[in-house]
């Protein structure tokens, strides 16, 4: 037998944990973090054969010894380890930098003393709709009953709601990536009935602008480019894709038909032209066309992709785990990876390409049947081949070839070993993970039993990812912080019943997304106003409880989107092919091997920033500087950042500094005093008006530059040169100059650079 005479002092006390210990909530963080990749569900990697993650294995007798005995921590093997002092024992190893802290013991000490209950991971089982809770005169939906209870329970009260100017322009950055306009916020202002604010969400939501902004944050995870990626990272038209989903959430598809034509449009029974596009989506990763490349290993490494990006966007799990092993975390065993791998191993594709330009194979004519109609009709009209030449170049530019799914093989699948291409293990069949809800019956399963799995509406994952990703978008942060992973490895939900009677609702609904989002947006705790309070700054600095209205920086589309609308710059124009934006000189030089980058100009300079092309291995400097991903790889939360980098940029880029004096001169030409001008300018901006010392501050500076630019012509030329739009010849030129270096501040106001 063992000695433990240490375990003699457990009787005095030797837990600070007074309430009872949650497995989920408590428990489970700390063996995920600091036990699990050895004592997990990776067998390989598994250490002394112990899995502390189930009941039965932690419970077990080895040798003698139990892991786990419940409600009795002497005879737990765990509590010697984890007290030990002795460096050969004492759990986790020492030196390799997770150690146990005294709080994360006391909880663990705890819990198998009140008998080391066990519950499935949270987010692995099916949500419930609870009971909404009984709610005060502040609510007026389901949302602030469930947020109104968690504020009481710490003796929080929810902010005031925002002033209409600032409420108007949150939700209209929000719902459209783009600010009110002082007309909007004249009417916004003027109405004074109960259901002004339903109408302008009603509007918004109604505006093709919805579909574009809602695009943007769908293009992360999908990774989509303009360009192959890797060295040669020439270029590719897949923007009709793009253009698929800006029309399907400005048509409102129901999600799990978003999901289910993504995934396998193609394997619907007679398949439209859109449900093919749409699979696209499984063709947004990089392809290699580097001389030297192995084919299959790069084929393979397509098929990985797009297996861990279909986890990553609709399952919020990180399956590349499971490439090379068992899932350290998560019970997704590494067999199961290469079933799903199965599922997308069916294209006839290469995985080297040399020099490709375009679209690679399989792919599919966009809007085929419209493409072919007009070329007959060219070819009537126009009988000479030569001379129609011209214009049928024309139509394929409008119609390019997208690359999509098409299951046109019937490939053997292997266990890969480590995840290497050529190291084959164990022979596998289409399979779905087990783990998380029930699957079809074995038999000859494909992707679209795989998009049925997922929008079934039993599955515990589906719902609750979309649903956490939109309410993050809306108010900062998700309902589950990390809401790139919803596994083992995740925070626990700010407000677990509210995630789950949403997630359910959802479904409910019909997969309603603008439904869902009307409901977040049209909640008190969202309309709240954004001032902090000191006291819940220091007991919630992050807002966790929503004690107050969401306030974070603006996505880099939705900068430059500002700056050109508030200048008067902005050409809005839904879908369509990418465009060359402004890149300073010489930032391809380095990497570029074939082509040269041309910048477009005119309209194109000013389309939103949805459509500006995204070479993947050189993204615009401006956009990445503001965390917008290279789209190399598939990224379902962005970083934010705050960076003196940013403000200089701002301050300097062309495009920011273009905007600022097309933004003067609308200033401008709206007549007044500079006083009045600068007040324009202002509240075109902000949404509000400026008071008397913000308004003083901006003339005087104002003042001053005109002086500068009034003995430096030169210099104001110069400022006015900048861009290629061109201010008007009528216009005194020192004075537009003088009003830029306002405007510019202006844009640069923290008000205006968040939301």
């Amino acid at each position: 037998m063992r000695l433990r005479p240490f375990l003699l002092l457990l009787p005095c006390g030797f837990s600070t944990v007074e309430a009872e210990v949650s497995y989920n909530r408590e428990v489970l963080p700390i063996l995920a973090s600091k036990c699990l990749a050895c004592h997990g569900t990776d067998s390989a990697k598994r250490k002394a054969k112990l899995r502390l993650d189930e009941r039965g294995a932690a419970y077990a007798e080895r040798d003698g010894i139990r892991a786990v005995v419940p409600g009795d921590p002497e005879e737990s093997e765990l509590v010697r380890r984890i007290l030990s002092h002795d460096e050969d024992e004492i759990m986790p190893p020492a030196g390799e930098g997770v150690a146990l802290t005294q709080e994360e013991k006391d909880i663990l000490l705890q819990w198998i003393r009140e008998g080391a209950r066990y519950e499935r991971h949270w987010a692995f089982r099916a949500p419930a709709k609870s009971k909404v809770p009984a709610g005060g005169d502040w609510g007026v939906n389901a949302i602030d009953s469930f947020v109104e209870r968690e504020l009481s329970k710490v003796g929080f009260k929810p902010q005031q709601e925002a002033k209409k100017e600032e409420l108007l322009r949150r939700v209209s950055i929000d719902l459209t990536g783009l600010p009110p306009t002082i007309e909007e916020v004249d009417a916004f202002l003027s109405d004074e009935s109960g259901d002004a604010y339903k109408r302008v969400v009603d509007r918004l939501l109604g505006s093709s602008r919805y579909g574009e902004r809602m695009a943007a944050w769908w293009l992360d995870g999908a990774r989509y480019g303009d360009s192959h990626g890797y060295d040669n990272d020439l270029e590719n038209a897949q923007w009709p894709w793009r253009n698929w989903v800006i029309e399907s959430f400005n048509a409102n598809q129901p999600y799990d038909r978003f999901v289910t034509w993504q995934v396998a449009g193609d394997l619907l029974p007679e398949a439209s032209d859109d449900q093919i596009v749409a699979t696209g989506f499984n063709r947004n990763h990089r392809i290699q066309t580097e001389g030297g490349a192995i084919e299959e290993e790069w084929r393979t490494e397509y098929v990985m992709d797009r297996v861990e990006t279909m986890g990553s966007v609709f399952l919020g799990l990180t399956l590349s785990c499971a490439r090379c092993h068992d899932h350290k975390y998560d019970p997704i065993s590494q067999k199961e990876f290469y079933q799903l791998f199965a599922m997308f191993d069916g294209l006839n594709e290469k995985g080297f390409i040399n020099n490709l330009r375009g679209s690679a194979e399989p792919r599919h004519r966009y809007r085929k049947s419209v493409f072919e109609d007009a070329v007959s009709k060219l070819e009537k009209e126009i009988p000479d081949e030569k001379k129609r030449a011209g214009r049928i170049k024309e139509l394929e530019a409008a119609h390019p070839h997208v690359m999509v799914m098409r299951d046109e093989v019937d490939r053997q699948a292997f266990v890969l070993k480590r995840g290497q291409y050529d190291d084959k293990g164990e022979e596998v069949s289409p399979g779905l993970p087990q783990a998380f809800s029930p699957t079809p019956e074995a038999g000859s399963l494909n992707r679209l039993h795989l998009a049925r799995w997922m929008v079934d509406g039993k599955h515990p994952l589906t719902a609750r990812v979309v649903v956490n990703r939109l309410w993050e978008q809306f108010f900062g942060t998700g309902i589950v912080k990390s809401s790139e992973n919803l596994g083992r490895q995740s925070d626990w939900p700010s407000h677990p019943e509210l995630l789950d009677w949403l997630a359910v609702d959802f479904v409910e609904s019909g997969w309603d997304v603008k439904r869902l989002i009307r409901l977040m947006v049209m909640s008190a705790t969202y309309r709240q106003s954004a001032v902090v309070e000191e006291e819940k700054l220091k007991r919630d600095p992050d807002n966790r409880l929503l004690s107050r209205g969401p306030r974070t920086r603006l996505q880099a589309e939705m900068l430059r989107d500002q700056a050109l609308l508030v200048s008067g710059l902005l050409v809005e124009r839904l879908g369509g092919p990418s465009w060359w934006v402004y890149q300073p000189a010489g930032l391809w030089l380095e990497v570029e091997k074939r082509g040269t980058f041309v910048q477009d100009h005119g309209e194109k300079l000013y389309r939103r920033s949805l459509y500006s092309r995204i070479r993947r291995t050189v993204a615009p400097p401006s956009m990445l500087l503001f965390d917008m991903p290279s789209r190399e790889m598939c990224t379902v939360k962005r970083t934010l950042t705050n960076t003196p980098l940013q403000a200089l940029a701002l301050m300097n880029e062309v495009t920011y500094v273009e905007a600022a004096k097309k933004f003067a001169e609308r200033m401008m030409t709206k007549g007044g005093t500079p006083a009045e001008r600068i007040a324009w300018g202002f509240r075109c901006a902000t949404s509000r008006v400026a008071d008397e010392e913000e308004l003083g501050i901006l003339v005087r500076g104002y003042e001053r530059r005109l002086e500068h630019y009034q003995k430096n012509g030169k210099a104001a030329e110069d400022l006015l040169g900048q861009g290629e739009s061109k201010v008007a010849g009528y216009l005194p030129k020192p004075e537009v100059a003088a009003l830029t270096t306002v405007a510019n501040v202006i844009l640069n106001l923290d008000e205006v650079i968040n939301r």
